[in-house]
């Protein structure tokens, strides 16, 4: 439905929303959270970082060249601010271990934080000024997507790339100190680069993780531009033919989303820290497999295990069926329900190790995710995009039934991780390229972030 609450257009109350909202103005909650968030992503980005396709991307911007101003995490060298977060964007988003926000259905920092972080790095920041526009970028990144109501998906579009790149387009317009005018041109400008589609779901592609890299560079080339007076659309969100609109599907969203209690409730807080390396789809799938492992539940003891899920669940993780029960490619499995499910039950875990793909032809879990079947739960359907419930029944061979039910898998804002458990997540993805020593005072830094007068030094140890 058009948005018809107010005279204004959506850019312009968020271009107001991002130029006069002060740090000191933030809530305490907030700024906590994002500091997780960082350090969250900082370990998907630096864990991922010899992966080939990071080596790749690297080879070819360092063939272009550029000047270096900012950092390539866990590379040892700098790059151009737009190459630096192109870079740090893909490989935060390799393992699809990075944050998720459920009801914009996409994931938030790996497309903000590396816009904002190469961009301050170069402009030299103060950690306060960083986690400003961190948090600003994320807030835009997520109400943008909150207004396609979870069904962006279905119109074959990545939120993940079409809306982080406002998030970026927002961070570096607070960083470079933009003024409403320029930071309404900085939104119209990013609407020309909302890019992404769901077709890296087929084959052996590599875009999914580019997207977001893709969405920081080029929120940093929208805020660049408009410093300069480069005029961008005022109507992107809500004119005829804005972004809200044209992505959406079936003509289904809803532009107050984007600007309803903007700044008194914030929904960057709302984010979920994955804790499988896997989509977040089928996250409470995975968190059920797990708790049936600790009910004694093992592969060569199970007939059949039932899944109950919703719509969206059974639309990206079990088709096409014969790739789902036997991925060739970490894609196939990340996004397979019936893998997911055996290799938690397996392995009794679900991170990065069980998704590559030298492991993809473990006789156990192959042979359990053929046992694995699925069907419709109206009431799992009825609560998305707010909520993604799973039901998991394994019947065993000697007529035992076991269940388990999950509405909120652990890291959800219901089911929260401590800090201690982010910074076990982030020592184990990080723990091959830092030492004991350097990696605590990373998390050091990071934990107090707000204190730091120039973020060189964090992206100094991060490079």
């Amino acid at each position: 439905m058009e948005n018809t609450s107010q005279d204004k257009k959506i850019a312009e109350v968020l271009a107001e929303f991002i130029v006069r909202q002060k740090f000191e103005d933030l809530p305490n909650n907030t700024i906590e959270k994002a500091k997780q968030y960082i350090i969250d992503v900082i370990g998907c980005i630096v864990g991922a970082s010899k992966e080939t396709q990071a080596r790749t991307l690297i080879e070819v911007v360092k063939a272009e060249g550029g000047n270096l101003h900012s950092s390539v995490f866990a590379h040892g060298f700098k790059t151009s601010v737009m190459n630096a977060a192109l870079v740090n964007g893909e490989m935060g988003h390799i393992f699809d271990f990075d944050d998720d926000h459920r009801e914009a259905t996409t994931h938030t920092s790996v497309a903000v934080l590396p816009a904002v972080f190469a961009l301050g790095e170069k402009l030299k920041v103060s950690g306060k000024d960083l986690m400003r526009a961190f948090i600003l970028g994320m807030e835009v990144t997520i109400r943008v997507a909150e207004s396609f109501l979870g069904k962006s998906f279905y119109q074959g579009f990545h939120p993940t790339g079409t809306c982080g790149v406002f998030g970026a387009a927002a961070g570096c317009a607070s960083l470079l100190g933009l003024d409403v005018k320029q930071t309404i041109y900085a939104l119209g400008l990013a609407g020309s680069f909302a890019a992404g589609t769901m077709e890296w779901r087929t084959g052996n592609s590599w875009q999914k993780p580019l997207q977001p890299g893709h969405a920081a560079m080029c929120g940093v080339l929208a805020a660049s531009l408009a410093r300069k007076d480069f005029i961008g659309a005022g109507t992107i969100f809500d004119g005829p033919d804005g972004v809200i609109r044209a992505y959406s599907y079936k003509d289904i969203y809803d532009c107050t989303r984007i600007t309803e209690n903007l700044g008194v409730k914030w929904e960057m807080k709302d984010t979920s820290i994955k804790m499988h390396a896997c989509c977040r789809f089928g996250a409470p799938a995975v968190d059920c497999a797990i708790d049936l492992y600790r009910q004694g539940v093992r592969p060569k003891d199970v007939k059949e295990i039932l899944a109950k899920v919703g719509d969206i669940a059974i639309k990206m993780l079990t088709k096409p069926r014969e790739r789902k029960l036997h991925p060739q490619t970490r894609i196939d499995a990340q996004f397979s329900l019936p893998y997911m499910v055996a290799v938690a039950i397996s392995k009794n875990r679900s991170g990065v190790s069980e998704f590559k793909k030298e492991a993809l032809g473990d006789a156990e879990v192959l042979e359990l995710a053929s046992k694995v079947r699925w069907e419709l739960d109206p009431a799992a359907e009825a609560l998305y995009p707010k909520a993604y419930p799973a039901t998991l029944v394994a019947t065993l061979n000697d007529g035992r039934k076991f269940e388990s039910h999950v509405d909120y898998p652990k890291g959800d804002p219901e089911n929260p991780l401590s800090m201690e458990e982010i910074v076990d997540k982030f020592n184990l993805l990080i723990g091959e390229f830092f030492n004991q020593g350097k990696k605590e005072e990373i998390v050091g830094i990071l934990e107090r972030f707000e204190e730091m007068d120039n973020i060189e030094k964090v992206a100094d140890l991060l490079r």
